[in-house]
């Protein structure tokens, strides 16, 4: 009689670690490249959207929109119909120009302080920091 002796788990390669691998459907492919572009879409849409919202004013539905970058990097776009257009006064901002120069420009003899309030309350400002080709309403008494 003849024994025959069974293989040996070293024989079978048992001392390798198995390697685990990630094995995708053509289907799990298409889920996974899905998954990972829709934020990408939803950024280049929301960019586009701002880009193009950047550049329009004295449309034909009198709304101006106004869109620049502060300091910190954040973009404001500001939306403003100026209710009597024939009595308001605008001023487009040269480099260099702030909002206390401004103020002493157009109303030499009032209060620096009120006229740059006045300036932010009208154009719905938030920071200090005015930039180059920015388009603001300057009040009526100045």
């Amino acid at each position: 009689m003849t024994t025959a002796l069974a293989p040996t788990a070293r024989e079978y390669g048992a001392s390798r670690t198995p390697g685990t691998r990630l094995h995708l459907t053509r289907r799990g492919r298409v889920v996974f490249t899905t998954l990972a572009a829709v934020p990408l879409v939803i950024g280049a849409v929301a960019f586009a959207l701002n880009g193009g919202a950047a550049g329009a004013s004295n449309s034909a539905t009198g709304i101006d929109l106004t869109s620049y970058t502060t300091d910190s990097g954040i973009v404001a776009t500001l939306a403003y119909s100026p209710t009597d257009v024939g009595s308001a006064r605008f001023i487009t901002v040269e480099p260099g120009q702030t909002l206390w120069d401004l103020a002493e420009e157009v109303s030499p003899s009032a209060d620096p302080r009120d006229v740059v309030a006045d300036i932010k309350r009208l154009n719905a400002l938030t920071v200090e920091t005015l930039q180059p080709g920015q388009r603001l309403e300057l009040p009526a008494n100045s």
